[in-house]
């Protein structure tokens, strides 16, 4: 039934994809700040747990803190992978994604 109404009504889906196609660029940006605004907190947290435990602000707790700080370090590069790809994809032309529909 659905794809007989999308051939019947070839140009409205064809302008419903136009639309689409033209808010791509506005959500990789919305996304990429979003990512980046995730990683600057979770540096700055990482870096607030060392400057604490490297002060002895929070005696005894070095032990159990070496374990998450590594946690932290590692999920913060994630997060930086993950925004320099979106970068990389909000750099790319709109003509190739098209092409990937």
């Amino acid at each position: 039934m659905h794809r007989v109404d999308a051939v019947g009504n070839s140009l409205g889906v064809h302008w419903e994809l136009a639309e689409g196609i033209e808010s791509l660029p506005g959500w990789h940006k919305e996304v990429r700040q979003k990512k980046t605004e995730t990683r600057r907190k979770i540096i700055g947290s990482s870096r607030k747990a060392c400057r604490e435990s490297s002060l002895g602000i929070k005696p005894g707790l070095d032990d159990a803190m070496g374990p998450r700080q590594e946690f932290v370090r590692r999920f913060a590069e994630g997060i930086e992978k993950l925004t320099e790809s979106t970068l990389a994809d909000t750099e790319r032309r709109p003509d190739d994604l098209l092409q990937e529909c």
